[in-house]
């Protein structure tokens, strides 16, 4: 995590937050892709799930109207 937000030292609390809400948004649209991916190779919600450690209904609910 250190490595994905670089070095916080020197930073203020406020440009630290903000660093991280932004990895926070890169990291929710990697997430999608990739269950898009995985739903383009055959994987089942269920398999995905499994995978993202939520329930499959979560997952489904969260990326399935796409």
């Amino acid at each position: 995590m250190k490595t994905l937000l670089g070095n916080m030292d020197g930073k203020g609390p406020a440009e630290a937050l903000g660093a991280v809400a932004e990895a926070r948004r890169q990291l929710a649209r990697t997430e999608s892709e990739m269950v898009a991916r995985a739903r383009s190779a055959g994987l089942s919600w269920e398999a995905i799930a499994l995978c993202l450690g939520v329930s499959k209904q979560a997952v489904h609910k969260k990326y399935g109207k796409r």
